[in-house]
């Protein structure tokens, strides 16, 4: 495997890879000039992407095509010599590596921004890396497909959120924030390996700040084990079911959650109950929040609520990190520890014909989204693997994280010290607040006339007038969306006059 460096006919340079050229032997400018000219995608892209692995001769030509769209380069080649400079690149020198350029791709762009990209290969290309460039193009059709199903799962709950967030909002009494702590971290999620943990983890409650993912709650509680911190961040209908078990618990709790999180109404005034308010770096909450002069902790979103909860100890503690219960694999039985909140409630339709076997044995499949969550912590291990470790009772997993290294508990009691901690120094002093439900509403109102913030909630829409060529079509999703947020709007108006 070798690149060979020459000069065309029109002493321009040129490459070949194992004598297969990349760019013509008579003149390669000549070449990407004609290419681009053949390019004709039937939306306005605001990114050119392309399989391109040497002197990339097209970009200056794709600029001038496509003046508004960002250009990138997929490479294929290490240590290249660049002829024109793109806006990024992204390596894959391996074969086996292409399923990393997914992830790579997802993370850089996210879901809105792939989805109004133009994919191409150059043509060269695609003699020379015959394997990898079809590969690539079988992942980015997966990719696409993800993609369009996120953001349909966004536009959604669009209104469900934002209905969610106008209750958090007007209904939020105490607050507090959380104080960074030396301390290492707990992260419970309710995966099957959480159940032998638990004898471990009620022993050395003490000697951890303990997060308890919203599907854990019941089980540590069950074992009288109260976690530091709770944390919900679904804004789904059965998000809030697993919560239900706080409204029977005296002890004080703090709730981690972000606005568009679905709550029960009447935790809000649980005197044992202190809201911890999570600002995504993505939306408004943080604008609102110091509006109303509100403390929050900053958020990352993430497809996972064990995935925002590993990104917030990363930020309070400087401690090493432990992640208990984060299976992320299937399961021949239970695919959750019991009791759960969502077991007890699918229990109860259990029959002979749909019984509680085949019900556990179907939830127990492994899943795209649970390849997606596995993915997100794989793919991310490099920041984590130095101090986060995932830790079981002799727990034999079916995949590995990534860098992160799994241990049994008696390494981890290696690993720290006894010191007990003390619970009083891990939260600043708590806030009353008195919600002015006119002046919240007076906002999210505003927020409307936002096109970021409409572009943040209705992606679907936005993503489709912004790809339209056609003004007519254009002005018909303009249109579409000009209902949508007319209907909020009196759905606000509503709630003002009550």
């Amino acid at each position: 495997m070798s690149l060979e460096y020459s000069k065309a006919k029109n002493e321009t340079p040129t490459c070949k890879w194992n004598n297969i050229y990349l760019h013509s032997s008579y003149n390669p400018d000549q070449e990407a000039k004609r290419f681009t000219e053949t390019l004709s995608p039937n939306f306005i892209p605001s990114n050119i992407i392309i399989i391109e692995p040497a002197l990339s001769y097209c970009i200056p030509y794709l600029r001038e095509k496509f003046s508004g769209s960002k250009i990138y380069a997929i490479r294929l080649i290490k240590d290249i010599k660049n002829e024109f400079k793109c806006d990024g690149e992204f390596l894959i020198s391996d074969i086996e590596k292409i399923d990393n350029l997914e992830s790579e791709l997802f993370n850089y762009f996210g879901e809105t921004e792939l989805l109004n990209s133009f994919f191409i290969t150059w043509p060269p290309a695609h003699n020379a890396f015959a394997e990898e460039d079809s590969r690539i193009w079988l992942m980015l059709k997966k990719l696409l497909k993800d993609c369009q199903s996120i953001l349909a799962t966004r536009q959604f709950f669009a209104e469900r959120w934002i209905k969610n967030q106008i209750n958090f909002l007007t209904r939020i009494e105490k607050t507090a924030s959380i104080n960074k702590t030396p301390l290492p971290v707990l992260i419970c999620a309710s995966g099957a390996s959480l159940n032998a943990s638990l004898s471990y983890i009620k022993k050395l409650q003490q000697r951890f700040f303990i997060i308890s993912c919203s599907s854990s709650i019941k089980a540590l509680f069950s074992n009288d084990i109260i976690p530091d911190l709770c944390i919900s961040t679904d804004g789904g209908f059965w998000a809030k079911k697993h919560l239900n078990c706080l409204t029977k618990y005296q002890n004080e709790i703090k709730l981690a959650v972000s606005s568009e999180s679905n709550i029960p109404s009447d935790l809000f005034s649980q005197n044992n109950i202190t809201i911890v308010p999570l600002a995504y770096c993505d939306n408004y909450d943080s604008t609102i929040y110091e509006q109303l002069k509100i403390p929050y902790e900053k958020a990352k979103r993430n497809g996972t609520i064990s995935g925002t909860a590993l990104e917030l100890a990363m930020n309070i503690s400087s401690g090493n990190i432990y992640l208990c219960g984060i299976d992320l694999e299937t399961s021949n039985g239970f695919v959750h520890t019991q009791p759960n909140e969502l077991e007890t409630e699918n229990s109860i339709k259990d029959n002979k014909i749909f019984s509680k076997d085949k019900r556990t044995f179907i939830q127990g499949r492994d899943s795209k989204q649970l390849s997606l969550y596995r993915n997100w912590f794989i793919n991310n291990s490099d920041r984590f693997g130095s101090r986060v470790f995932r830790v079981s009772c002799k727990h034999r997993f079916i995949n590995k994280l990534g860098q992160i290294k799994d241990i049994n508990f008696d390494d981890l009691i290696k690993m720290e010290s006894d010191k007990v901690k003390n619970t009083a120094d891990f939260f600043k002093k708590t806030v009353v607040l008195k919600s002015d439900k006119k002046t919240i509403l007076s906002l999210i109102k505003n927020l409307i006339n936002d096109d970021q913030w409409i572009k943040n909630y209705y992606p679907a829409d936005c993503l489709m007038i912004d790809r339209s060529q056609d003004t007519n079509v254009k002005a018909e999703y303009k249109k579409k969306l000009d209902i949508k947020l007319s209907k909020l709007t009196e759905y606000i108006s509503r709630q003002e006059k009550q």
